[in-house]
């Protein structure tokens, strides 16, 4: 009759190798935080895909006519524009409201 141990050792045997075979896949890495995925280094400026998108616009500004490139930057403007005002509405929304001035009243303590 086989061992009931038996099985329990070979199981301990195929986790701890399953174990140290991800450990070596993963290159025992951890993120400083633990729980960051990996994404692009921060030293060549977080705003990587900004300046993509700044370069790109800047790249459109000089291909085009000049009328088209006033009409653009006037479409931007006026959309800058629009968006201000909806911050500035919704900022005064947050503001709480003048407070009540609360009547107080002197009791004298003899």
């Amino acid at each position: 009759m086989p061992d009931p141990l038996d099985a329990v050792r070979e199981a301990e045997r195929l986790v701890r190798e399953a174990t140290e075979r991800a450990e070596a896949a993963a290159g025992a890495s951890v993120p400083p935080r633990g729980f960051e995925a990996p994404g692009p280094e921060r030293g060549a400026g977080a705003f990587g895909d900004l300046s993509a998108l700044a370069g790109l616009l800047e790249l459109a500004r000089g291909s085009l006519p000049p009328e088209l490139s006033r009409q653009l930057a006037q479409a931007l403007r006026e959309l800058l524009i629009a968006l201000r005002a909806v911050l500035d509405y919704s900022i005064d929304r947050l503001e709480p409201d003048e407070p009540v001035a609360v009547q107080v009243e002197d009791i004298p303590i003899e």
